[in-house]
């Protein structure tokens, strides 16, 4: 479905207006622009990509009646309309094929903040949530698969929304957030591949497509009232 349909569903459930809930419901799909196929769902429609919202939009999003949302609640509802059941990160690693370039084993996240203390200078600890943020999803899978949720060049956008358009460090220093998280790509895969690289090699399943539809929910008829209200055919 559309953002535009998913943020009607919020507010049918839970009051407010669509735009209450646009912009969530975007962030959710904006891999889409990277790769118009239903596996660009596999960097965000997940339960971590839920935990992943609540951090960059917060516990709760409040709406126009002035009624605070759960965002975790909102995040679930996405994936209930997109997918038949309940994923985890691991579940879009199912049948991966693996690229031969990808590491066997990682650097730690204290090991490369060092380095980019030795780069850009400043302290360990102004690095290191950087670092750890690009490497918490070691435990989604068993290997380094995992891998393919962050470490491109969509991620390092997504580290700069996350923690913002500079890193602080040493007396008064900044470094664009984005230097340093492109760095880090390239000290653990020795390049930054673009997300599609890891997206095409994701094994399709009907699962992954099989969205509801908005005249499944019943949205249809607020469309039609919609367009009866703007041409004044309803009073």
């Amino acid at each position: 479905m559309h953002p535009y349909d998913h943020a009607r569903s919020s507010a049918r459930i839970h009051g407010g207006v669509w735009q209450d809930y646009f912009e969530l419901h975007s962030w959710f799909d904006a891999s889409k622009s990277l790769l118009c196929r239903f596996t660009h769902r596999a960097l965000r429609h997940h339960l971590e990509g839920v935990a992943e919202a609540t951090a960059h939009f917060g516990a709760d999003i409040r709406n126009s009646d002035a009624v605070d949302v759960d965002t975790m609640t909102l995040g679930v509802q996405h994936l209930e309309e997109d997918c038949p059941r309940i994923v985890s990160a691991c579940d879009w690693l199912v049948g991966f094929k693996a690229p031969d370039w990808l590491p066997a084993s990682l650097p730690d996240a204290e090991d490369l903040a060092q380095a980019s203390v030795m780069r850009f200078g400043g302290e360990t600890e102004d690095f290191l949530p950087l670092h750890r943020w690009f490497l918490a999803t070691a435990p989604w899978s068993e290997d380094t698969a995992h891998l393919m949720f962050r470490h491109h060049a969509f991620g390092v956008f997504e580290a700069e929304a996350r923690f913002g358009p500079v890193i602080h460090h040493g007396a008064g220093w900044v470094t664009p957030t984005r230097m340093v998280a492109e760095r880090h790509v390239q000290e653990v895969l020795g390049r930054v591949p673009p997300a599609t690289e890891f997206l095409r090699r994701i094994k399709g399943e009907r699962w992954m497509l099989q969205a509801t539809s908005p005249r499944k929910l019943g949205l249809d008829a607020s469309i039609t009232l919609d367009v009866m209200e703007k041409t004044h055919v309803v009073p």
